[in-house]
């Protein structure tokens, strides 16, 4: 199996088919560009807030899927956040 990486904005992101039945999310926010961990956590909480709500929205099948932040990405609102990652997404449905 093959993994795809794709890149937006504020984040890189890994896929790769992981056979289960349903998707899975890792996070990659690193201390030297947030040194405090109250904005490591706030980047953190948001994409689990943002992956709860909308990977029934992710295309099939299955994904593991590692959200690499990168700097700017503690200025996101939950809205901007959902924004990106629809853009994203719909760039994997389209073979992107």
């Amino acid at each position: 199996m093959a993994g795809k990486r794709t890149k937006s904005y504020h984040f890189g992101l890994n896929f790769l088919p992981n056979g289960l039945e349903h998707h899975r999310l890792g996070l990659i926010v690193q201390k030297r560009f947030w040194p405090e961990a109250v904005w490591r956590n706030r980047i953190k909480r948001v994409i689990r807030e943002w992956f709860r709500l909308y990977k029934g929205e992710i295309p099939r099948p299955a994904k593991d899927i590692v959200v690499i932040a990168r700097q700017g990405a503690e200025k996101l609102s939950p809205e901007e956040l959902r924004r990106e990652f629809s853009r994203v997404f719909q760039g994997q449905e389209n073979g992107r």
